[in-house]
């Protein structure tokens, strides 16, 4: 066990205390992390060059390894002796705790200013808990700790032709409100190296999460106590109101068509005209069914070129729909509000697909009204609980993808990134049944629903 509290450490102590523990006593019981995180860490490292560019004379610091990683306190400090003005990544230690920043500028002899760089389009308050323990560790170095800012991303910057650094980013003086944590952080350092090193592990219960981490904690007490599996009666049936599940079937209009997106986002935008973290779609799926008791027709929609794929995917889509019938997804929230973009995107197709958002609606709506209650479903309408309890024959289990951050990640590797080009193929196949369980699944789900009236 490291000895030291490092400045994540301290993080994951304010998130709840048994976390910093685990990691520290028992890291085997820490679940891996998952596609969202490493999507978000990644976010982050793209990020860094950007607003590194804004500080030409910055020296870089850094490690890529253990060896240059402890290495780290001595290479800042001969930095710092030699003069350098800016440094990226230097690591300080101070009384059992060290923090490596992100940004440290310095103004004259000991006085500072500390940037911290966040993938975020805003500042949250876990950013100010973390440079108030930077603030505390470069005070006991010897320095003076003049400004403080966040350096966030702006989610209103529209890209064209190069990206533009100083439009991607902004600066968020938050020396007030860091200075008043401040006040009490040493304490909380202290309790937290308390916490590392006590013979127990802090009590777990998930509702001491701080910092908004509650679910992500969740992920975590799960894995150190597995919930018992649910064994349900053989004779478990749902609640149905079949008056207003008729009701909701009843106002579907034929063709039917099941829809749903695969989308990409990038911090930094990857297409003129995209903003970060926008949603571009690159994929979608549609089973139609024209009439009652016609066979299923099946679309799809691919983008396998490294291109924006929104255009020609908008083009295909206004085809693909026809002018009447139901367009019905799950959350239809998601779908329309990629829609709008594409609208706005591309203004030839603004009147069409607005005319494709008023025909959605939401399969989803049974179960979320409880309209269709079966206790198997745990409380929960997503199609990943649902789909399992109505149609058991059903699984994504056996597919090659099996999430939708997994697709992301994967369809950027394989087509925009190429660093899995010697896997497109695979890859796009597997999106490709991913995508249309999706859309498969509704329309297993929407005739279930109808044998219920």
């Amino acid at each position: 066990m490291s000895k030291q509290i490092s400045k994540s450490d301290y993080m994951l102590f304010l998130r709840q205390p048994a976390w910093l523990w685990l990691k520290k006593n028992d890291p085997s019981k820490l679940p891996p992390v998952d596609a969202a995180t490493q999507a978000m860490f990644d976010a982050g490292h793209a990020f860094e060059p950007y607003v590194e560019s804004l500080f030409p004379e910055g020296v870089t610091l850094g490690f890529s390894d253990f060896d240059e990683y402890r290495s780290l306190p001595l290479r800042t400090q001969q930095a710092f002796e030699s003069g350098a003005q800016v440094v990226f990544q230097p690591r300080l230690e101070w009384s059992g705790f060290t923090c490596i920043s992100d940004i440290v500028s310095v103004v004259e002899d000991k006085t500072i200013d500390l940037y911290e760089i966040k993938s975020s389009t805003r500042v949250k308050p876990d950013h100010l808990y973390d440079l108030a323990f930077q603030k505390i560790v470069l005070e006991g170095n010897g320095f003076t700790v003049r400004n403080i800012s966040v350096i966030h991303v702006n989610n209103q910057y529209v890209r064209e032709g190069e990206v533009n650094p100083k439009e991607l980013t902004t600066f968020a003086d938050v020396t007030e409100d860091v200075n008043e944590i401040a006040m009490k952080t040493p304490e909380y350092m202290e309790a937290a190296k308390k916490a590392a090193t006590q013979a127990e592990m802090p009590d777990p219960n998930p509702e001491l999460a701080k910092l908004g981490s509650k679910s992500e904690w969740m992920k975590v007490y799960e894995n150190i106590f597995p919930p018992e599996p649910k064994v349900w009666p053989e004779d478990t049936q749902p609640l149905i109101n079949k008056q207003e599940i008729e009701r909701f079937l009843g106002e579907l209009q034929y063709p039917l068509y099941f829809f749903d997106y695969e989308t990409m986002q990038g911090l930094v935008p990857y297409f003129d005209g995209q903003r970060p973290y926008q949603q571009v779609p690159f994929q979608y799926s549609l089973h139609i069914i024209h009439e009652p008791g016609r066979e299923v027709e099946h679309r799809e929609y691919l983008h396998k070129e490294n291109t924006n794929p929104a255009p020609d995917l908008a083009k295909q889509l206004v085809e693909d729909m026809g002018d009447s019938g139901s367009i019905i997804t799950w959350n239809m929230r998601f779908e329309k509000s990629v829609n709008e973009e594409l609208g706005r995107m591309y203004p030839e197709y603004a009147e069409q697909i607005k005319a494709i958002n008023e025909r959605v609606v939401d399969l989803m709506i049974p179960f979320k009204s409880k309209w269709y209650d079966d206790p198997r479903c745990e409380g929960s309408a997503s199609i990943k609980k649902v789909l399992p309890v109505v149609c058991p024959e059903l699984s994504y289990k056996d597919l090659g993808i099996q999430d939708g951050n997994s697709a992301q990640r994967l369809w950027m590797e394989a087509v925009l990134d190429e660093t899995r080009a010697d896997q497109k193929d695979q890859i796009l196949a597997d999106l490709a049944e991913y995508c249309k369980m999706d859309t498969w699944a509704m329309v297993r789900i929407f005739e279930e629903l109808r044998k219920c009236v």
